[in-house]
C-alpha cells in the first residue's frame, strides 16, 4: 500500500496542492481496500481525484486506478504466498524437533532401563531356618 501511495503522490507532482494529493491518495486507498459493493463509487471518487490532481482526463485516471488496484492485488498474493511459505518451514522445523525428540526420550528410556537392570546388587539373602530342639 505504502507503494501505491508513493506512486500516486509522486504522480501528482509537486506544484498541486497538497489537498488534492490527499484525497487522491484517500480515495485510490479507499478503491483498493475497500469492499466490493462500494469498490466502484470508491473507483470513480479515486479516478475523480487523481485527474484533478495530475489535471489528466478521466480515462487515463481511471486507467491508473486499475493499475493500482491490480498491483494492490499482486502485492496481497506475494504476501499470501510468503505468509504460506513460512508457515510451511515451520511447521516443517517443529515436526522435525518433536521426532528428533521423541527418539532422544526412546533413548533415554533404553539406557534407564538398562542402568536400572546392571545397577541394581545381585545379593543373596540367606536366613537360618535351623532350630534347636532341647
Amino acid at each position: 500500500m505504502a507503494d501505491i501511495e508513493r506512486q500516486v503522490r509522486s504522480a501528482t507532482g509537486g506544484n498541486d496542492p497538497a489537498a488534492l494529493r490527499d484525497a487522491a491518495v484517500a480515495a485510490v486507498q479507499a478503491a483498493v481496500t475497500g469492499d466490493e459493493a462500494t469498490a466502484e463509487e470508491a473507483r470513480n471518487r479515486a479516478a475523480d481525484a487523481i485527474a484533478k490532481a495530475q489535471n489528466i482526463p478521466v480515462d487515463q485516471a481511471r486507467a491508473q486506478v486499475q493499475q493500482y488496484e491490480e498491483s494492490y492485488k499482486a502485492s496481497i498474493e506475494r504476501a499470501k504466498q510468503q505468509a504460506t511459505e513460512a508457515a510451511d518451514a515451520a511447521a516443517t522445523a517443529v515436526s522435525s524437533g518433536a521426532i528428533l525428540g521423541f527418539f532422544s526420550l526412546v533413548v533415554g528410556a533404553v539406557a534407564a532401563w538398562f542402568g536400572g537392570a546392571f545397577g541394581t546388587p545381585r545379593t543373596l539373602i540367606t536366613t537360618d531356618a535351623t532350630r534347636r530342639a532341647g
